[in-house]
This record gives C-alpha cells, structure tokens and sequence, in this order.
C-alpha cells in the first residue's frame, strides 16, 4: 500500500463519516419540522375549538337574557292582573 491509497483511504473514510453525520442530521432536522408543523396544525385546531366554543358562549347568554326578559314581562303582567282583580 502506497502513502496515496493510505491517503485516499482517509480521505473516503473521512467524508463518509461526515456524509452518514450530515444525512442523519438532516433527517432529524426534516423529522423535527414535521413535527412542528403537524403542533402548529393541533394548536390552530385547539384554537378555533375555544373560538367557537366563545361565541357561542356569548350567544346562550344573549338568548338567557332575552328569557329573563320575557318572564320578567310576564310576571309584571301577572302582577299587574293580580293587582287590578283583588281590588
């Protein structure tokens, strides 16, 4: 073996390894942003679950007031007829 096959060895060694190094870590780094991009999806998912679920929170409330509303009118009319009978 001469001192450039022990050299070219090295060199193929060398570059392999750092090929095996930069693959892996591209693939972690691939296997990351998915990842990220599938939480970003979970969160938005979430996001637009509690948006909803607000809005529709406000408008049970709004028709509760419109209830209470009606029955305070009704029960004004009762008392009213009430009033107007015993006398």
């Amino acid at each position: 073996m001469t001192t450039e096959n022990i050299v070219e060895f090295w060199q193929t060694a060398v570059l392999g390894v750092f090929s095996f190094g930069f693959t892996f870590w591209i693939k972690s780094l691939h296997a990351t942003i998915n990842r990220l991009w599938d939480e970003n999806r979970q969160m938005y998912a979430v996001f637009q679950l509690k948006s909803d679920a607000l809005r529709d929170q406000e408008q049970i409330m709004a028709m509760l007031a419109e209830i209470k509303q009606s029955i305070e009118r009704i029960n004004d009319r009762i008392d009213r007829r009430t009033d107007a009978g015993s006398r």
